[in-house]
């Protein structure tokens, strides 16, 4: 065998060595690249769900999120659902995906959507719930969820949104050039997006105590949002991902780390508070990544 064989060998060794050595299966070289604290390049194409939910991330920041924090066959687990995303990254990477939907109507969509995407290739399976997170939580054997992955309604914010693009903003930037389609999902008084902030962080914190139960030790918990404006009631500025670390926090998880999701070359800039009050466009999320200690 020539030197530039044996070379190339020992490579493939190396990272066959560091993949089994690591929690997730990382080489060395994938773990070091998947670090960046700020991310700007998941853009992808809308498709039709995206349409329908209006609030859906894309499947390349599950894939890499999914990655990053667990290993094949593990279970990885949405308990906001939408449209399927989650549970669908989790089977095309060699996980087993549990999703929870509240809405009959977009639990229909996303049962749809992953049995379309599901093939015989793929090895592992999945289950769905319909219903109210904070119970069908509960049907989950504790101990067993590696990653929790989800985007959870913001309280009560859509209904301001809906209210503000229908009202006063029919032809604003942010509805045509932005594509906002975010709408109501359910009248249920159990859809954190028809509470106010107070009662939406109660119900909140005993999600998070219900996921520490079901959460491996060491296992991870990661929730993406965006902070928001309530500028009608005089609050210019809500910070919504730590109020979501603090929930986090009180159930028991450590507050591991936050990622930004860099979202200005998608998004239109918009004129806000001209002339009087200067406003920055908030064209980013956060990823919270909370995690229960070993």
């Amino acid at each position: 065998m020539d030197n530039e064989n044996k070379d190339v060998l020992s490579l493939e060794e190396k990272e066959k060595e560091q993949r089994q050595k690591t929690f997730n299966g990382m080489t060395a070289r994938e773990w070091t690249i998947n670090s960046r604290s700020v991310w700007n390049d998941l853009s992808s194409v809308r498709k039709k769900k995206h349409l329908n939910h209006g609030a859906t991330y894309p499947e390349k920041l599950c894939d890499r999120v999914i990655c990053m924090y667990s290993k094949e066959k593990d279970i990885v687990l949405d308990p906001f659902l939408g449209t399927g995303t989650t549970v669908i990254s989790a089977i095309n990477n060699g996980r087993y995906g549990i999703g929870i939907e509240l809405s009959p109507e977009y639990f229909d969509i996303a049962s749809a959507e992953i049995q379309n995407s599901y093939t015989l290739l793929n090895t592992t399976t999945f289950q769905l719930y319909n219903g109210d997170c904070e119970d069908m939580i509960d049907r989950i054997e504790d101990g067993t969820v590696q990653l929790t992955l989800t985007s959870p309604p913001y309280a009560d914010l859509i209904h301001k949104v809906v209210d503000d693009r229908e009202n006063r903003h029919k032809k604003s930037a942010f509805v045509y050039e932005n594509n906002a389609t975010t709408k109501v999902y359910s009248d249920s008084e159990n859809d954190l997006g028809n509470m106010s902030m107070d009662v939406y962080k109660e119900k909140v914190v005993r999600i998070m105590q219900k996921l520490y139960r079901k959460t491996k030790p060491g296992g991870y918990n990661v929730w993406v949002v965006k902070d928001f404006r309530d500028v009608k009631n005089k609050i210019p500025y809500v910070d919504l991902h730590s109020a979501i670390a603090e929930c986090g926090a009180k159930a028991g998880f450590v507050y591991h780390d936050l990622i930004i999701w860099d979202q200005n070359e998608q998004r239109s800039l918009v004129l806000l508070g001209y002339p009087s009050v200067f406003y920055v466009n908030q064209n980013h999320s956060f990823i919270v990544v909370l995690r229960r200690p070993k």
